[in-house]
C-alpha cells in the first residue's frame, strides 16, 4: 500500500536542497524559454500596427521592434544566467535564503532590462509617429511605467522615466537580495555559536604543583 502513497517520496525528494535547487533552475529555464513564443504574439501584433502607419512613422515602428527584440533577449539570457547561479548553490542549512536572493535579483534584472530597453524604443516611436506606446504595445505590462505625452518632449520623458524606473527596480531588488543574504549569514553564525556553547569544555590542569617545585617549597 505504501507504494501508492507517492507524496512521502516527493516530500523527501524536495527536502534535499540540491535537488530542490535543480528543480527550480530547470523551472526558470523553462519559463525563460516560454517568454520567446509569448513575445512573438506581441511582436506580430505590433507589426500589423506598424505597416498601417504613414511612411514617416514606419521607421519609428521598426526601431521599436528592434529594441523590443533586444529586451526579450536580455530578459531570457539573464534568467538563464541566474538559473546557472541556482545550480551552483552548495545547498545545506538555510538554503532558501540565498536561493530567494538569487530569485529576487533575477526578477529585478528582468524587469529592469525590459523597462529600460522598451522605454528607449518607445520614446523613438513617439518621436516618429506622434502616437502613445499603447498604440503598438497594447496592453502594456502592468509593471511598465508610462510617462509623458505624444510630443517630442513627451518621448524624452518616456525614455528618461523608463530608464530611471529600471534603475530603481535594480536598486530595490539588490537591496532585498543583500538583506536575505545577511539573514542567511546571521543564521549560520547563530547556529555555529550554539554548537560551540553546547560542546563541553575540557578541564584545565592546575599549574600549582609546578609552581611549588620551581619555588622549592613542597609539602
Amino acid at each position: 500500500m505504501e507504494n501508492y502513497f507517492f507524496m512521502r517520496t516527493v516530500i523527501n525528494w524536495l527536502a534535499e536542497p540540491l535537488r530542490f535547487n535543480r528543480m527550480l533552475a530547470i523551472t526558470m529555464r523553462v519559463l525563460a524559454s516560454l517568454i520567446v513564443p509569448f513575445s512573438l504574439v506581441t511582436f506580430f501584433k505590433a507589426g500589423k500596427v506598424i505597416f498601417d502607419l504613414p511612411a514617416s512613422g514606419i521607421l519609428g515602428g521598426i526601431v521599436f521592434q528592434m529594441f523590443f527584440v533586444v529586451a526579450i533577449y536580455a530578459v531570457v539570457h539573464g534568467l538563464f544566467i541566474r538559473a546557472r547561479n541556482i545550480d551552483a548553490l552548495p545547498g545545506g542549512d538555510y538554503n532558501m535564503f540565498p536561493l530567494a536572493a538569487i530569485l529576487v535579483r533575477a526578477a529585478g534584472e528582468a524587469i529592469a532590462a525590459f523597462i529600460s530597453l522598451v522605454a528607449v524604443g518607445g520614446g523613438i516611436y513617439v518621436w516618429f509617429t506622434g502616437k502613445a506606446l499603447v498604440s503598438i504595445l497594447n496592453p502594456p505590462p502592468n509593471f511598465f511605467p508610462l510617462f509623458g505625452d505624444t510630443t517630442f518632449m513627451g518621448g524624452i520623458e518616456f525614455m528618461v522615466g523608463g530608464v530611471l524606473s529600471a534603475i530603481l527596480v535594480v536598486v530595490v531588488s539588490y537591496l532585498v537580495a543583500e538583506g536575505l543574504q545577511l539573514l542567511a549569514e546571521a543564521a549560520v553564525r547563530m547556529k555555529a555559536s550554539g554548537r560551540t556553547e553546547s560542546e563541553p569544555s575540557e578541564p584545565t590542569l592546575s599549574s600549582e604543583p609546578s609552581l611549588r617545585l620551581r619555588s622549592g617549597t613542597g609539602p
